[in-house]
């Protein structure tokens, strides 16, 4: 009985380490609406903390196991391993500036440990050890859909047993361009995955976020745009159904649910109002420069660093040494104040470096990273932090000579 249990794991391990990191990813949040959701009965919303952290446990162990790995990392020089040291230099700086400010300790580990396990794992997706074994791409897309599916299943059973729970595709800003790049690359595609993401899809309809309606309408928009530059017919056709699945999306939507809601709320939405999620978002802005600004010009230009708090007027509540952003540029502007803003123009210059060169590869593995960069990009305007927990797959280098499973 432990001979097969050690060679699975021995064989999991054995796995290039971009999958091992999706993986944990899924997993988290797969324990998370197992325990915490279904058995504990915690509140859906308030979960980000435990899967962070357990996706950090997760990886922790990742780095004990590979301890032998690490020591015999030898980094190879190219574009990717040398931006990897800019967020070297990003957690100096903001570990300095958290310091001297007297910013609290555990604030200060939140924020460095994301960007420390970027650079690291830069670094270690390209080292001979990892990667002497290809991605397997059909063993990822059935692996992390197999995980999406019996979270998203769950969430649905722990709601319908009256636990503040939700169905939901876990990781959609992961799990999409996966999907696609399956979808785009795969002949014939899985119906076994077909089944399980219209499934899903259907189950999660209410909790469909903006920014994943607009990943699936620019994928579906530019595959369109270059099936019409090969075949008008075709392409055509296919712009034709597009129309058709968002019309009846539309029509399969509750009214008043979150994702209606949200469809009809991009009309209404207004700059100027400090109310609802974009206007919340502004409110983190405004209240982000008015405390750099009283912190005089050494605060503008550096920043409140790790753990820097601020306090913001939301629609329904007022938050005092609350420490987040949506945003990128807020974010980056309130760790490292305005050399912040060239931290972020080189972060997004590599995704759109990287997602270039990916989408020039042709692989399944290429296609999916150039789809993750785009994602990437996307987020960077919603949503930062989806990007920073990812934990660096968005900038796996990805050599010409080398092939995916």
């Amino acid at each position: 009985m432990l001979v097969p249990i050690q060679r699975i794991i021995s064989d999991f391990f054995d796995k290039n380490l971009f999958e091992r990191i999706i993986i944990y990813l899924f997993l988290s949040a797969f324990i998370s609406k197992l325990v915490f959701e279904l058995i504990l009965g915690q509140w859906h919303f308030a979960q980000s903390q435990n899967k962070q952290w357990m996706f950090y446990s997760f990886l922790a162990l990742d780095y004990i196991v590979s301890f032998k790995k690490i020591l015999n990392l030898k980094i190879t020089i190219n574009p990717l391993s040398l931006f990897s040291l800019l967020f070297f230099v990003m957690i100096a700086q903001g570990l300095f500036i958290g310091v001297t400010n007297h910013n609290t300790p555990f604030k200060i580990l939140d924020d460095t440990v994301p960007l420390f396990m970027i650079a690291f794992n830069i670094l270690r997706m390209q080292s001979y050890a990892e990667m002497k074994n290809p991605i397997n791409f059909k063993s990822l897309l059935y692996i992390t859909t197999s995980l999406a599916f019996l979270a998203c299943i769950l969430g649905a059973t722990a709601n319908a047993i009256g636990r503040p729970s939700v169905a939901s595709i876990p990781l959609m800003q992961i799990y999409l361009p996966l999907f696609f790049a399956a979808l785009f690359t795969m002949k014939p595609f899985p119906k076994k995955i077909a089944i399980a993401f219209v499934t899903m899809l259907i189950l999660s309809i209410t909790e469909v976020n903006r920014t994943s309606m607009l990943f699936i309408l620019l994928i579906m928009g530019i595959y369109s745009l270059l099936e019409i530059m090969k075949s008008p017919s075709k392409g055509v056709l296919l712009m034709m159904v597009g129309v058709i699945l968002c019309s009846s999306f539309w029509m399969m939507l509750p009214k008043g649910s979150k994702t209606y809601n949200r469809i009809v709320g991009i009309a209404e939405i207004d700059l100027s109002s400090r109310k609802g999620s974009v206007g919340e978002r502004q409110a983190e802005q405004d209240a982000v420069a008015t405390k750099l600004e009283a912190g005089g010009k050494t605060k503008q230009w550096l920043g409140l660093g790790f753990g820097g708090t601020y306090e913001v007027q939301f629609t329904h509540k007022y938050l005092k040494n609350y420490g987040h952003a949506h945003y990128a540029w807020v974010w980056f502007n309130l760790r490292f104040g305005y050399m912040g803003y060239i931290y972020l123009t080189i972060l997004t210059t590599i995704l759109i470096y990287n997602g270039i060169r990916s989408v020039s590869l042709r692989t399944e593995t290429s296609i999916f990273v150039a789809l993750l960069c785009l994602s990437g990009l996307i987020y960077l305007m919603t949503y930062v932090n989806a990007l920073f927990l990812a934990s660096g797959i968005h900038f796996l280098y990805i050599n010409k000579d080398s092939k995916s499973e």
